[in-house]
């Protein structure tokens, strides 16, 4: 039987049948019921579905992101530290002091030990910062054991400035008695049995009182030749004997190779009539020690050893008065010139690659000056016009 197509349900009309459905409350009052397409139940699964799996991967990234906090990685990081000036650290007592227009500022750098992961892999992107593994920094020794070695490695440093500079006063001041292990050259012997601050008293029975002497016994020696070392370890009183087979010198491969960077161990005589002492704070290591020399020089002597420039230091010093090689001088550079220093006089012992770096990294505005020792630091500051004819005098007219 045909129908009229007119009253066939419309659109609208079909498109509410497939939706709803026509039921009875219980009050007998018909309403409609919504009925879920198969269409439309898909599309509700696959949102829900979206919805699930944005969920999960937002568990998943902050898992990620919480755990690279979390977690430690063992390295440490050097990064830019301070530049203070060196003058309201010396206290002089029974002497004349003359103060100073200009600065020496001593150079620190920070240690950011065991960053966790994101930390480690911003730095090691930042062109300020240096990233070391633990070892290279700590050697065997615990962050605690390493803190407190710095700290006495600065204490010597100090005495050994405070000593330096009375010499070149005129006053004797230091002699020397063994050979302090500063630095340790990786992948050599002395590595394997040496440790920082190991003083090496003798090489083969013949005493090694000061760094030119264990030079000295060392020219003789070939790749291959056994050495016995008499070494006292720090902090104890007995002496051990060593026994070490030379690699060949890098730099000379005829010549026998120990591996250290030494610095002389000194004795210090202190009877002047007065005294100087430098208050260092928490500040740890041998690296202030030319710059404690330039400024005990500037605080006992008239005129500006600085000409009234704003001048960084960084180096160590030995006893004769020699500038060796401190590490993270990088990081000092870029704390030196955001502070507008004029001048930074770094240790000439540097690696070329490092100090070609130092260079780049001072930019138009900061003078590098590397110098090999204390006359040459002189040398540098009166270059800039300082008053170095003072020390001079004054050690012209001491009568020791």
């Amino acid at each position: 039987m045909e129908r009229d197509p007119e009253s066939l349900p419309g659109p609208d009309v079909a498109d509410q049948a497939a939706r709803s459905a026509s039921v009875r409350s219980a009050t007998g009052t018909e309403v409609f019921r919504p009925v879920t397409s198969p269409y439309r139940a898909a599309e509700l699964a696959s949102r829900r579905l979206w919805m699930w799996s944005g969920g999960l991967l937002a568990v998943i990234l902050g898992a990620v992101v919480l755990g690279g906090v979390l977690l430690r990685v063992p390295y440490v990081a050097l990064v830019p530290g301070s530049a203070k000036d060196t003058e309201p650290l010396l206290e002089v007592a029974g002497a004349e002091e003359y103060p100073s227009e200009g600065e020496l500022l001593l150079t620190t750098v920070r240690v950011r030990q065991r960053p966790n992961l994101w930390e480690y892999l911003w730095l090691k992107v930042d062109d300020d910062a240096t990233v070391l593994p633990e070892e290279e920094i700590f050697g065997d020794r615990t962050p605690e054991e390493n803190r407190q070695f710095n700290l006495s490695m600065m204490n010597s440093s100090k005495q050994i400035a405070v000593a330096v500079a009375l010499e070149e006063l005129g006053y004797e001041a230091v002699k020397t008695d063994a050979v302090v292990v500063q630095q340790l050259v990786p992948d050599t012997p002395a590595e394997q049995v040496l440790v920082l601050g190991d003083s090496i008293l003798a090489i083969d029975g013949e005493p090694t009182l000061s760094t030119n002497a264990l030079v000295d016994i060392l020219a003789d020696r070939s790749p291959g030749d056994e050495i016995a070392l008499s070494v006292q370890r720090f902090g104890e009183e007995e002496t051990r004997d060593i026994t070490i087979t030379l690699a060949p010198n890098p730099d000379a491969p005829e010549s026998g190779f120990l591996g250290i960077q030494p610095a002389d161990r000194p004795q210090y005589l202190n009877d002047f009539g007065f005294t100087v002492e430098i208050d260092s704070g928490s500040v740890g290591g041998p690296s202030a020690g030319l710059a404690f020399t330039l400024a005990v020089l500037d605080q006992l002597t008239e005129g500006e050893l600085t000409g009234g420039a704003k001048v960084a230091v960084t180096g160590t010093i030995d006893a004769a008065g020699q500038v060796g090689a401190v590490g993270g001088v990088l990081q000092k550079t870029a704390a030196v010139r955001e502070l507008g220093a004029d001048v930074f006089i770094v240790p000439a012992r540097l690696a070329d690659a490092e100090l070609d770096a130092v260079m780049d990294k001072a930019g138009d505005d900061l003078k590098i000056v590397p110098v090999n020792d204390l006359d040459e630091a002189l040398a540098a500051l009166a270059g800039i016009g300082g008053d170095v004819d003072a020390v001079e005098e004054y050690a012209a007219a001491n009568p020791g």
